[in-house]
């Protein structure tokens, strides 16, 4: 009589380097350098409020009834893709700018 047993031999060490390969470029991407928003002679309140008005602004241009039929499985990507497109734009047209700085600063 045989029995089940989980493989712990050489099958198994490809799906553990493959997992490894999916995570690593994930953890790496923290250490890249993160886009920042600027612009000149700003407190951090007036940043707040304007980023903050933006949001809204984006939320109401891609705003979507939560009861319409949508199809496919990517719609939530692109309505977050939308949206994110619709903050940066209004973000640019008050007057800020994206500068990358090293991640932890």
């Amino acid at each position: 009589m045989t029995t089940n047993r989980h493989r712990t031999g050489p099958r198994a060490m490809p799906a553990a380097l493959g997992c490894l390969a999916l995570l690593t470029p994930l953890i790496l991407c923290g250490c890249a350098p993160q886009p920042q928003w600027t612009r000149p002679e700003i407190t951090q309140t007036e940043f707040d409020r304007d980023a903050a008005a933006c949001r809204r602004e984006a939320s109401r241009a891609t705003y979507r009834d939560p009861f319409a039929y949508s199809s496919g499985l990517d719609q939530g990507l692109e309505h977050a893709v939308a949206q994110e497109r619709f903050f940066e734009q209004c973000m640019f047209s008050r007057g800020y700018r994206q500068e990358e700085r090293p991640a932890g600063r």
